[in-house]
């Protein structure tokens, strides 16, 4: 074979010596910018912005994402003109924690098929439906996908509030909290045998240490989104609360008022209305003055002429009527605000079965009749007698 000229050869050496760069050297590729791969242009029906984590999304991983054929959950496809660039490595590891994560579903082992899933720092969902309407009075539909992301941003609003409120860090929780909706009621079956070991035809949650709520699209409970939305919300507050510090469930050992008093507060305060009752009376399903009380909840403080307090403390969650869930609501509503910092410290008495009256004489400095007169006196200054909107102190005395 004839030889190549040796200056050929040394250019050829050259030229591969210049087109590696060097450890700690910038990449050159003006396809890509450097980056060694180009943004995936499949991801329409959700921004690509929602299914990347950042300090602003917490979203870990998304199965929709994941499912695609071209970058595989990553956002990303390879250049094609160059090996690699600044975002090899970490494009790698980010496709080899999805495969990972989209492979070790207990969900998807049990029902054998593949479950449609989104994680987050604080909850696993598993939104296992098509679509749904996007209200009550709508045609508009709003995909599995769309909803389970929306899902990720209320319920870590929530998991916020409730750390702002009861000083949790992430040492305090136990498990994720683990949350699904399915399409049908054989579904939700199979799955509630499995891990709950039950089988109802309605929603059911377990609490405590391994939290796992799970529901099917039972009209007319959980068949639109709104719907969806507010009653996640709702049950995120008692799964969280249920399972930090210690994890044990206050509903039904004195503290059915702090929890479920929780639990409308977080969704009141996402969607400014509270529509869901963990109640064994069905009949509460339609909510009690259209799930918007403060003026209701003033007039019923202002026209009772017994205490209110000694009779709703003592009520477990489930038995609870519905004018006494919006006393629950009213009287964390003022916990939070006239006693910032206290109801952990609460939350942590009612878990080591502390009678309520007792905690709350120890930690707020006031037998119970001089703190109902308090939360009364509060309620007055703070609701409005008609509409919902709180009263701002320069009104207070423009609506009597």
């Amino acid at each position: 074979m004839p030889r190549e000229p040796l200056h050929l050869v040394l250019a050829l050496l050259l030229a591969l010596v210049l087109l590696t760069p060097p450890a700690g050297a910038q990449y050159s590729c003006p396809n890509c910018l450097h980056r060694g791969y180009l943004a995936c242009k499949e991801h329409v029906e959700v921004p690509p912005e929602e299914e990347t984590p950042s300090a602003e999304n917490p979203l870990l991983y998304c199965a929709w994402a994941a499912s695609c054929a071209k970058c595989e959950g990553t956002l990303w496809v390879d250049c094609g003109r160059c090996s690699e660039g600044e975002l090899t490595k970490s494009v790698e590891e980010r496709r080899r924690l999805i495969r990972h994560w989209m492979e070790s579903s207990p969900l998807e082992r049990v029902l054998g098929r593949p479950v449609m899933r989104l994680d987050t720092n604080r909850f696993a969902l598993a939104i296992d439906v098509a679509e749904l309407p996007d209200g009550e009075r709508t045609k508009k539909k709003a995909s599995g996908h769309d909803l389970a992301h929306r899902l990720a941003r209320d319920l870590e609003w929530t998991a916020a509030r409730v750390a702002e409120h009861f000083q949790i860090t992430e040492l305090d929780y136990r498990a994720k909290m683990r949350m699904w909706l399915w399409p049908t009621l054989e579904t939700h079956q199979k799955a509630q045998e499995h891990f709950q070991g039950t089988l109802t035809t309605g929603d059911f949650k377990m609490l405590g240490r391994d939290p796992v709520y799970s529901v099917w699209l039972d009209p007319p409970n959980f068949d639109t989104v709104p719907r969806v939305r507010m009653n996640f919300v709702h049950n995120a507050g008692h799964m969280l609360l249920s399972n930090a510090f210690r994890p044990v469930w206050v509903g039904d050992i004195g503290g059915g008022w702090l929890d479920e008093g929780l639990g409308h507060w977080y969704e009141y305060a996402r969607f400014g209305r509270t529509q869901n009752y963990c109640t064994e009376e069905a009949s509460l399903a339609d909510g009690w003055e259209n799930g918007q009380w403060r003026a209701p909840v003033r007039r019923r403080i202002e026209r009772a002429k017994d205490r209110l307090l000694p009779a709703l403390l003592p009520q477990r969650t489930g038995q609870m009527p519905a004018p006494d869930h919006a006393l629950a609501w009213s009287f964390y509503d003022y916990l939070l605000a006239a006693h910032p910092g206290k109801v952990r410290g609460l939350m942590e008495d009612l878990k080591e079965k502390k009678e309520a009256r007792a905690a709350l004489s120890e930690r707020l400095g006031m037998d119970l009749f001089a703190l109902e007169d308090a939360w009364r006196a509060w309620v007055a200054e703070t609701y409005p007698v008609k509409g919902d909107e709180p009263r701002s102190p320069e009104k207070k005395d423009k609506q009597k």
